[in-house]
C-alpha cells in the first residue's frame, strides 16, 4: 500500500463535518508539536517529545469512513474538570471487545473522574467520529498529555 500521509487521506475519503473535525484536530496536533508518524495502514501514532499521545484511525468502511481517535490515559494534572467534559469523556469511554486478544484481554477496571468503568479496553478512550464538541474535548486532553509530558521535564 505504501506510505500515506494522514492529510491526503483525509481528504481523500472523509467529507463533510468529518472531514473538517479531522483536519482541524491534525492541524491542532501539528500546531502543539505533536508529530505524527506517517502510516500504511490507516493508524497515525501522535507523539510529543517521544511519549505517545493518541492514536488516530481513518477507518475505512464499505459504505463509508470514519475519523477515530483511541487516548490511553487522561492527564495526571486535570484538576478541576467541568461537567460536560465529564459527561463527554464518559460516553466515550472503550469497552474491551472480547474478539480481540490483545494487550488489555481480558479488560481492566479503572475509576475515570470519579466514575466506575469495567471491562475496559488499554486504549480507555475512544471517540468514533467526534462531533466538534467532542473533538475540543480531545484537544483539552491533549493539552493536559502534553502539559504532564513537560512537568516531568
Amino acid at each position: 500500500m505504501g506510505v500515506m500521509q494522514i492529510d491526503n487521506i483525509i481528504k481523500e475519503k472523509l467529507t463533510g463535518e468529518a472531514q473538517k473535525n479531522a483536519l482541524g484536530f491534525v492541524g491542532f496536533l501539528r500546531a502543539k508539536g505533536v508529530m505524527l508518524n506517517d502510516s500504511d495502514n490507516y493508524f497515525w501514532n501522535a507523539e510529543y517529545k517521544g511519549e505517545g499521545l493518541c492514536v488516530i484511525n481513518i477507518a475505512v468502511y464499505d459504505d463509508h469512513a470514519s475519523f477515530d481517535t483511541f487516548i490511553n490515559d487522561l492527564p495526571n494534572s486535570w484538576n478541576p474538570v467541568d461537567e460536560r467534559t465529564k459527561e463527554i469523556i464518559w460516553a466515550n469511554v472503550r469497552p474491551h471487545n472480547p474478539t480481540c486478544h490483545g494487550k488489555c484481554s481480558p479488560g481492566s477496571s479503572r475509576v475515570i473522574l470519579g466514575k466506575q468503568f469495567d471491562n475496559l479496553c488499554s486504549s480507555a478512550l475512544g471517540f468514533y467520529g467526534p462531533d466538534a464538541e467532542t473533538v475540543d474535548c480531545m484537544k483539552k486532553i491533549i493539552d493536559g498529555l502534553k502539559d504532564d509530558i513537560i512537568g516531568k521535564a
